[in-house]
This record gives structure tokens, C-alpha cells and sequence, in this order.
């Protein structure tokens, strides 16, 4: 999970707290969060004096955090949303980090170069998150290193600097020897770089999902190909709708299930049980097989780690029924009501692959 996500339930504690700043506007806490930052940014760079400072960098950082969330909070409750606001809440943040980030650099606990390549790379971390919204799909929150990934880097590093520091700089890891503060902005780099990539990548989904939503003929694969399932929770029956859209097919479920010898192309799936698929989709498969189509399986899984691992094996149990190569395999993760885990999914990003995968398998069909 992205610690981006922790916010959500930091909002609501944060709740009562806004509603009784009814005297002071959201605007004015945004930017106080930019004297908070300069505040934290003098510490840094003044640390190797009083090493003190490393501990109320801390403090001033979690407090940061905060203003950065309760602002939201404030112009949410009193409905002032704006394009202004989106301006207010973005632009000092940037600002903030800046500030922080160049505290660190201008230190003696950093390499100034260092510091420079950290700030460089936090850019291109925020640049590419906003840069969905220009390109009309949605902001892109992904990790491992967005803002609050940073600032938790950052502080598990002050912490450790401020352990060394009376009696050394330096730490040795890995046989590197580098300050602490010198590790953190190394990581936020790398992380940093990785970060950018996924940002890219998420927003070339997206682009890729609406351009093909724009192109879409819903019916012009209807004869020639069917996505058939099984789902006992719905979430199977979600991925099979989405698949079938991009394919441009029907979809039925086992019940209601046609001929299927006249398709070209079967894509058929079931929810992951113990490394199986259902038991109503096996018997199905015993007593309906297609000798000429093209096969694709496909899978939803509940227990994280060990039902990844297992779709494989559920996948290659569908093929053999029949006693076909698939053409293309899918797994999507969905909610398990017993264990609790996967809460929300299918979400809109898997319904997205699931359509995506979709419109791949129509190709094949050309």
C-alpha cells in the first residue's frame, strides 16, 4: 500500500479539529506550512552546532504534515474548492519542499551535489503526478517515493544522524560511507527514479484505456468471440464485463451459457479456490468442449502472496480440461469476505487492465 493512502484516515482525526478553525482560512494555513518548512530547513543547516535541531526537524516536519492535511480538510468542509485552492494547496508545498530539501543540501551533513540530484529528482516525483491532469487522465499518486514516502525517509534518517552525530558523521553501509542525511537523499533519489517511471507508466495506461473507450465498436467482435465465467463473490463477473467490452463480445456466465463450437475465441474464468477453479465451472467444462477455438483463462484471487502465486496452477487446470494452450491468461486480485483482504478490489485500475486485456485479445482476432 502507498503511504499516500494513510492520509484518509488521518483526515478524520483531524475532523473535529477543522471544524472548530471555522475563524481562519485554508489558504492561510497553506502557506504558514512554507514558514513551517524554513523553520525546518534553518535546523538542518545549523544541526552540527546543536544536534538538538535534528529532533525539532522532526517535530517540524510531522507538523508540516499536518497543515498539509488539514488545510484540505478546512476548504472541504466549508465548500471552498476551487481552481484557486488547487493553485494555493499545490504551489507552496512545492515551495516547502524546496526549502527543506536545500536546508539538507547547504549543510555539512550532505554532499551539496547530492542534495541538488535529490531536489532535481523530487520534481520530476511531483511534475509527473500533476502531469496526468494536464493530459486529462487522473493525478498519479503511485510510490514508492511520493511526498509522505519522502518525508518518512527523511525523518528515519534525521533520527539516525542525530544518534551518530556527537561523536561522528559518517556511517558504513555497504561499503559506502556517507552521512545519514547523505543515505536519505540517495534513497529519495533512486526510489525517486523508480517513482517517476510508474507515474509514467500509470498515465499511459489511462491514455491508452480512454483512447481505446473512444474507438470502441461494442459489438464488432459479437460472433466471433465470448467470455464465459463463474464468480461466486462478483468479482469475477466484474473482470469478465470488463474484458468482454474490450474484446467487443458477450459475456454470459455458466448458467446461461449458448452454443460456444461457432466462436473463434473463448475467454473463460473463474475465482481462484484453492488453487482451482470453482467446482460448477469444472463440471461445466466436462460437459461443453470447443474443439477449434482459441482459448483464454483468466482468474480472481483473494489471499494476497499465495493466491498470486496459485493462479498459475487454477489457469493451467482450466486449459487442460480442455486440453488447450491458452492464448492469453489474466489474474486480477478481488475482496475476500472471509480473510478481509483486498478491500475495494476489483478497483478502477484492475478494471482498467481487465479491459485493456480486453482490447489485446481483440486483436488476435483480426
Amino acid at each position: 500500500m502507498d503511504m499516500y493512502l494513510l492520509k484518509f484516515p488521518y483526515r478524520k482525526i483531524l475532523q473535529p479539529l477543522a471544524g472548530k478553525l471555522g475563524w481562519l482560512h485554508p489558504d492561510i494555513v497553506s502557506y504558514f506550512a512554507v514558514v513551517v518548512a524554513a523553520a525546518t530547513a534553518w535546523c538542518f543547516y545549523d544541526s552540527v552546532n546543536h544536534p538538538v535541531l535534528l529532533i525539532i526537524a522532526i517535530l517540524l516536519i510531522l507538523f508540516r504534515m499536518t497543515l498539509n492535511t488539514l488545510d484540505g480538510i478546512m476548504a472541504i468542509q466549508r465548500g471552498n474548492l476551487s481552481l484557486k485552492g488547487e493553485i494555493v494547496n499545490a504551489l507552496p508545498d512545492r515551495y516547502s519542499d524546496i526549502l527543506m530539501i536545500a536546508g539538507i543540501a547547504l549543510s555539512p551533513l550532505c554532499r551539496n551535489w547530492l542534495g541538488i540530484i535529490a531536489i532535481g529528482t523530487m520534481f520530476l516525483v511531483s511534475y509527473t503526478g500533476m502531469l496526468g491532469k494536464a493530459l486529462t487522465v487522473s493525478w498519479q499518486h503511485h510510490g514508492p517515493m511520493g511526498k509522505v514516502e519522502r518525508m518518512v525517509v527523511i525523518m528515519v534518517f534525521t533520527l539516525v544522524q542525530f544518534v551518530v552525530l556527537p561523536e561522528k558523521q559518517m556511517v558504513q553501509w555497504f561499503g559506502i560511507q556517507a552521512t545519514p542525511m547523505e543515505w536519505s537523499m540517495g534513497i529519495m533519489t533512486v526510489l525517486g527514479q523508480y517513482t517517476i517511471l510508474r507515474r509514467l507508466k500509470g498515465q499511459l495506461r489511462e491514455i491508452k484505456y480512454k483512447e481505446a473507450v473512444e474507438k470502441l465498436d461494442s459489438g464488432r467482435n459479437r460472433s466471433r468471440a465470448i467470455v464465459i465465467y463463474d464468480s461466486v463473490t462478483d468479482n469475477t463477473r466484474k473482470v469478465a464485463e470488463k474484458i468482454a467490452e474490450g474484446i467487443g463480445c458477450s459475456v454470459r456466465s455458466i448458467s446461461e451459457t449458448e452454443d460456444i463450437g461457432k466462436y473463434e475465441m473463448i475467454v473463460i474464468g473463474s475465482p481462484n479456490i484453492r488453487k482451482r477453479p470453482t467446482p460448477a465451472l469444472q463440471k461445466y467444462q466436462d460437459t461443453n468442449n470447443p474443439q477449434s477455438a482459441k482459448l483464454v483463462t483468466f482468474v480472481t484471487f483473494g489471499l494476497p502472496v499465495w493466491g498470486q502465486i496459485t493462479s498459475g496452477t487454477c489457469m493451467n487446470l482450466i486449459a487442460e480440461a480442455w486440453n488447450k494452450k491458452p492464448v492469453g491468461r489474466f489474474s486480477c486480485p478481488g475482496y475476500h469476505q472471509k480473510y478481509k483482504t483486498y478491500k475495494g478490489r476489483p478497483n478502477d485500475k484492475d478494471l482498467m487492465d481487465s479491459f485493456l486485456f480486453g482490447v489485446k485479445l481483440s486483436k488476435k482476432l483480426q
